[in-house]
């Protein structure tokens, strides 16, 4: 009888150890995969938006992208290049609109965070400028005084981040008022396709 016992005890010591070597196999790092690897986003909605002398003001491009390379583990943040916001733009009042971007008081950056999970792009001071046919010699700057964060969601199954009315800080010089705060708005597609874990 106590060899019986004693068999028994060992089996379910055996099962329970078994159980505990799966439990503590191998496991994925949390972050974004696939590490390493050059990725480019495209976007054919990108929309800033805001008010100019008191009337809604809008910019949109069809053809809009930014490359970067996936950290090495975690999250990032990591640098991207300068963002192109091109294809054709046009003003919400028809005119032709231009958009440049630049580095010259810091990197644009990109965060993956995994609660939700969601993606950060970081725009530099003054890292954007916008004028247009429409009013010529007008010049808007987004984030005059500092860098500004940009969080939308991303969806792992489609690849895409989505930037849905982000907010963000504006100035004009030969245009009248802008609106201190406007948004920016659209949908960039990976690839190939991030997972953020």
């Amino acid at each position: 009888m106590p060899s019986r016992i004693l068999s028994t005890a060992v089996a379910a010591a055996a099962a329970t150890t078994g159980l505990v070597a799966l439990t503590v196999g191998p496991a994925y790092a949390a972050g974004v995969t696939p590490a390493s690897t050059f990725i480019t986003a495209t976007s054919t909605n990108v929309k800033f938006s805001g008010t100019l002398s008191g009337l809604n003001f809008s910019v949109s491009c069809t053809n809009s992208s930014l490359t970067f390379t996936t950290p090495s583990s975690g999250y990032g943040p990591v640098n991207t290049s300068d963002p192109v916001f091109g294809g054709t733009c046009k003003d919400s009042f028809g005119g032709t609109a231009t958009v440049k971007t630049n580095h010259t008081n810091g990197a644009w950056t990109l965060l993956a965070i995994a609660v939700g999970p969601k993606v950060q792009a970081t725009m530099p001071k003054a890292g954007a400028t916008f004028s247009t046919t429409t009013l010529p010699g007008c010049v808007v700057t987004a984030a005059p005084t500092g860098p500004v964060n940009l969080t939308g969601n991303y969806d792992n199954g489609t690849g895409y981040w989505h930037l849905v009315n982000a907010p963000v800080a504006f100035s004009a010089s030969g245009c009248g008022a802008v609106s201190p705060t406007g948004t920016v708005s659209g949908d960039f597609l990976t690839s190939p396709k991030v997972n953020i874990s």
